[in-house]
């Protein structure tokens, strides 16, 4: 009885030393370098098919037309220009008689300004008397309820790490080459024509143009010369003339004091 229990130990011994921990899982690339990825080989498509360029033959540019040179007409003759005029000579200043020095008037003085007398400060009264002030009774204030804070959540554990199984490499499908596309020929372009002869044209007769007849300016009148100052005797000073008297009070025809107006007599 006792081998069988002994051999059950050591093969359950084995069992559990052989099995890998069932807590953690291990790949079976663990510690080895990683695979490498399959690249499938470079596949080059087949060349498209180009025709041959032809050359392109160069087209002779038409003859550029170019006007006849102009040539430089002859100079103008000078025009007449009128002799400036002379400034006038200064005029003598005018006699201007001295004016009379301003007469000074004092000014009457300012009458005083009335000042109404200061007002007295009043004395200080005596500081009144103030009982002691009580000093503050001191009121308990009634506590607080206490604010209800609902229980904090605890974080859930962390679940384990769920085994994902290794994705297969993408597998891959060649593409089938694309046809070659046609490109129809290029035309070829026609040959230049000879350029065709033109005769010289002839140069622009010159014909002089007469020449104008000189216009006609009439002559300035000269300005005449500015007379002398006439002397003007000094003004006499104004006569004085005494008031006029007020009229005199003439009364009625007829008429006395204390006698009501009689009529005029017919």
């Amino acid at each position: 009885m006792m081998s069988i229990a002994h051999l059950l130990a050591l093969l359950l011994g084995v069992v559990v030393l052989t099995t890998p921990s069932l807590g953690t899982y291990e790949p079976p690339n663990y510690g080895k370098p990683p695979t490498p990825v399959y690249k499938p080989p470079e596949v080059k498509p087949p060349p498209i098919y180009k025709p041959p360029k032809k050359p392109e033959p160069n087209p002779p540019k038409p003859p550029v037309y170019e006007p006849p040179k102009k040539e430089k007409p002859e100079p103008k003759p000078p025009v007449y220009t009128p002799p400036k005029k002379e400034k006038p000579e200064p005029k003598p200043p005018v006699y201007e008689p001295p004016k009379k020095p301003p007469v000074y008037e004092p000014k009457p003085p300012k009458p005083p300004v009335y000042a109404p007398p200061k007002k007295e400060k009043p004395e200080p009264k005596p500081p009144v008397y103030e009982p002691p002030k009580k000093p503050p009774v001191y009121e308990p204030k009634p506590p607080k309820p206490p604010v209800y804070a609902p229980p904090k959540k605890e974080k859930p554990e962390p679940k384990p790490p769920v085994y994902e199984p290794p994705k297969k490499p993408p597998v891959y499908e060649p593409k089938p080459p694309k046809p070659p596309v046609y490109a129809p020929p290029k035309k070829e372009k026609p040959e230049p024509k000879p350029p065709v002869y033109e005769p010289p044209k002839k140069p622009p007769v010159y014909e002089p143009k007469p020449p104008k007849p000189p216009v006609y300016a009439p002559p300035k009148k000269e300005k005449p010369e500015p007379k002398p100052p006439v002397y003007e005797p000094p003004k006499k000073p104004p006569v004085y003339e005494p008031p006029k008297k007020p009229p005199v009070y003439k009364p009625p025809y007829g008429h006395y004091p204390g006698h009501p107006p009689l009529g005029k007599p017919q």
